[in-house]
């Protein structure tokens, strides 16, 4: 017998609080890089799971974009981030 599974619900819009939200969690992973707390891998995973909607393409593409933006003197760990991004 198969279990019930509930559809997922995604967010199709993000509104300004959804912004201030993903922002903060972008800073504070960019924060744990920066500070070599976490790999970008590492980060984007902790981010990730502090999305409300962490199936949400809208919310995924503002995060990283984000987080992208936020490292703009790290290079190294922008580029590491963006590789894993494209090969996920």
């Amino acid at each position: 017998m198969l279990e019930h599974v509930e559809p997922v619900e995604v967010k199709m819009n993000l509104d300004e609080l959804d912004l201030i939200g993903i922002d903060k969690i972008a800073e504070d992973a960019v924060e744990f890089i920066n500070s070599g707390q976490m790999n970008a891998r590492q980060a984007s995973s902790w981010a990730i799971h502090h999305l409300e909607d962490p199936w949400g393409f809208p919310s995924l593409n503002t995060l990283y974009h984000r987080m992208v933006d936020r490292l703009e003197d790290n290079f190294e760990a922008k580029r590491d981030l963006v590789t894993y991004v494209q090969r996920w």
